[in-house]
């Protein structure tokens, strides 16, 4: 039985994951450890509605559905001390050298790369079997268990979850528009790290050869699948913040706290504990809220800067695309 669940919310490539493996520590929540689109998207694909997006509305939810993802959450989720361990693990890891050869050869096209990216995947399928055990025993108990649940597709699914879950409350992570693009176009560049959707029309948008949609199929998408990536890329931030925003100044939104990336990677400590009253968590409490910041999907080198690196005529394109967006959320022009 799921009470109360925290959901964070954020553009893809915001910070969410980061946030996400941060809050999954508490004790106190219960977790899947990975995005829940496969949980979603069982009865609410985009090709369902006819590839429009991958937004969704209340209306969309079913009691099928409704049973199904309720049961497919509590069925996954583990609680935070078995996650814990996990991600210490994880982080151990993450650091033997020969983990990250084989890891980085499973992402390029090397001989070999197919092999080599099956092994995180093995090992990530291993630690969902071990998570089951703990879920089916919570159920089998009706224990009641509050859930944190992290998928960047949600920024355009808020009243439909608001309808699955009317009890929850929101974690909003945003971050500034051209340090976001700078993620989200090198995560296009990834397909084995980001595979996207297999969408119905041709995907030629130069500077990537996956043919497939990465991140979150916006509402418009048709019309860019032939545009510069970093328009692309500018328009997935627009539209994601666009519609949390909206959603938030809507009377009967779900409680949110909005927090900014800045924030979480330059006082942790600080923004943590702001999260954590939010959710009414004692951040007093010893060893309850890890404050360091693990890597977790990183594609390059870390840097809060690294989007300067972006040239001056493709910040001038997409300037006035971001513009709107960044002045609600505060955020000044470079």
């Amino acid at each position: 039985m799921i009470r109360s669940p925290v959901l964070i919310i954020g553009c893809a490539r915001s910070g969410t994951t980061l946030l996400y493996r941060m809050l999954s520590n508490i004790p106190e929540l219960w977790s899947i450890g990975y995005e829940s689109k496969a949980i979603i998207e069982k009865y609410h694909h985009p090709s369902r509605k006819d590839w429009e997006s991958g937004a969704l509305v209340a209306n969309d939810l079913t009691d099928e559905s409704r049973d199904y993802m309720i049961a497919a959450f509590s069925r996954q989720s583990a609680p935070g001390t078995f996650w814990r361990r996990i991600n210490a693990l994880r982080d151990w890891v993450g650091g033997n050298q020969l983990y990250r050869t084989i890891k980085h050869r499973g992402r390029s096209d090397q001989a070999g790369s197919a092999i080599s990216s099956s092994v995180p995947q093995a090992g990530l399928d291993v630690v969902r079997t071990f998570a089951t055990w703990y879920g089916r025993r919570a159920m089998a108990e009706g224990k009641v268990i509050r859930l944190l649940e992290k998928t960047p597709e949600n920024c355009l699914r808020l009243t439909f979850l608001q309808a699955l879950f009317p009890d929850a409350r929101l974690v909003y992570l945003h971050r500034e528009g051209p340090a976001n693009i700078y993620s989200l176009l090198e995560g296009w560049r990834q397909p084995h790290l980001f595979p996207g959707y297999r969408v119905p029309a041709a995907v030629t948008i130069p500077g990537q050869t996956r043919g497939r949609w990465a991140f979150t199929l916006i509402p418009g998408w048709r019309e860019l699948v032939d545009r510069p990536l970093a328009e692309v890329c500018a328009w997935q931030w627009v539209r994601s913040n666009e519609a949390v925003l909206d959603y938030l100044a809507q009377p009967g939104a779900l409680p949110a706290i909005q927090v900014s990336y800045q924030e979480l990677i330059g006082v942790p400590g600080e923004t943590l504990s702001r999260i954590a009253n939010f959710l009414g968590f004692s951040p007093s409490k010893p060893g309850a809220i890890q404050t360091d910041l693990p890597e977790v999907n990183v594609v390059s080198r870390p840097g809060g800067e690294k989007w300067r690196e972006m040239d001056g005529a493709m910040l001038r394109q997409v300037e006035p695309i971001l513009a709107p967006v960044m002045a609600r959320l505060g955020y000044p022009l470079w």
